[in-house]
């Protein structure tokens, strides 16, 4: 999760720009266009498929959607409660939505870079710059949470098995047993703080200054991939569009 993985998919030959667009799109197309829990399993579907046509990795992707199955499944849940009555499909809705929304980033983070991922944020924050904001800080910052999640999941399941060895009753698959996970918490923070102070270390001995105009060791430019890429992004929208009007 939120881990990037080098492999040989087309994805990983279109540009920065065109795959955080793309990554925003078919999130609010999940969020604002899919009505239906079947076209949101359907959009769910093609985005599968598109992976194995491209030679990604979609096996493990799918695999991935386990790390939040508690997580769809309450939603699943509070979504079919409306008012008194019970309606399943319209929590199946929320269901694939949700699955949608984290296959989707969980995807671009895996084929984009961090030099990418940075690049990409700070042209989109670029225009905050009028309001006295920097570009640059934000577009890190953001980089740095993506990037630091692997770690503090890894982190949490190191310290999860060395307090089951020391005797503690922690359990993955009992909810009552989720209260027992509350002094997980007071170690995991100092463990986070520590890396924040290691990192804001490494980075002034080497002389990072975020408002100072940097160079790029590479140049991202538009290709035939991108092209590829906005064609399936287009037609994607337009099937949803005549969809709702159909």
């Amino acid at each position: 999760m939120n881990q990037q993985i080098n492999n040989n998919s087309a994805f990983t030959k279109i540009s920065p720009i065109t795959k955080g667009l793309l990554c925003i799109i078919y999130i609010l197309l999940f969020s604002f266009l899919c009505k239906s829990w079947i076209v949101a399993l359907n959009l769910n579907l093609f985005i599968i498929l598109i992976c194995f046509y491209l030679k990604e990795d979609a096996i493990s992707l799918i695999a991935s959607v386990k790390r939040i199955w508690f997580l769809l499944v309450i939603i699943c849940l509070f979504q079919s409660y409306t008012g008194k009555n019970f309606d399943f499909f319209s929590g199946l809705s929320a269901f694939f939505k949700i699955m949608g929304v984290y296959i989707t980033a969980t995807l671009y983070t895996r084929v984009s870079t961090q030099n990418e991922l940075l690049y990409f944020w700070e042209k989109c924050f670029k225009p905050l710059k009028l309001f006295g904001f920097s570009s640059n800080e934000l577009a890190l910052t953001m980089v740095i949470a993506i990037r630091f999640m692997p770690v503090f999941i890894n982190e949490i399941d190191r310290i999860r098995m060395a307090q089951i060895a020391r005797g503690a009753k922690l359990s993955k698959n009992s909810i009552v047993s989720a209260i027992n996970f509350m002094p997980l918490l007071i170690p995991i923070l100092t463990q986070a703080i520590m890396r924040s102070e290691e990192l804001a270390d490494a980075m002034e001995v080497r002389g990072y200054v975020p408002n100072r105009p940097r160079g790029r060791y590479k140049s991202y430019a538009l290709g035939k991939y991108d092209f590829f890429a906005f064609v399936i992004m287009f037609t994607t929208i337009g099937l949803l569009v005549w969809k709702m009007l159909a």
